[in-house]
């Protein structure tokens, strides 16, 4: 079962009517009131964004300021033979510096709230996927 499925089935059976209230819980019930399954599974998939930033590249870049509100995963995947990427702070400072050697793939657990750019250095393509973890 996919793990959303699961987060959006438990969430749906805490719902009760004195104990969960709020945009969500309407969206949850809203999905819940849909009859063919199909419709209610895409319903529920969309209320869980899995990928927050996805951008490919090659060679040299620097990606726009992202705001981490909880933990996300960094992911990052080389083509070819060098990729150092560095997590930045807002003012530009290194929060942490990542690499691969040769083709893969790669992550990062951003577990402190803040604003973020990514650096990267690559010899190739390359890939970034900001995820929910």
């Amino acid at each position: 079962m996919p793990v959303r499925l699961v987060i959006a089935a438990l969430a749906i059976s805490a719902l009760s009517a004195e104990g969960f209230a709020g945009p969500l819980a309407d969206r949850l019930l809203a999905c819940r009131a849909l009859k063919p399954p199909d419709a209610r599974l895409r319903c529920y998939d969309a209320l869980v964004p899995s990928t927050d930033m996805a951008i490919d590249g090659k060679g040299s870049a620097v990606t726009d300021l992202f705001t981490v509100s909880a933990p996300r995963l960094l992911r990052f995947e080389s083509a070819d033979a060098i990729m150092v990427v560095y997590l930045l702070d807002e003012a530009g400072q290194v929060v942490q510096n990542l690499h691969r050697g040769g083709a893969g793939e790669g992550q990062h657990l951003i577990e402190m709230p803040g604003t973020y750019r990514v650096q990267v250095n690559a010899t190739g393509g390359w890939s970034l996927r900001l995820e929910v973890p």
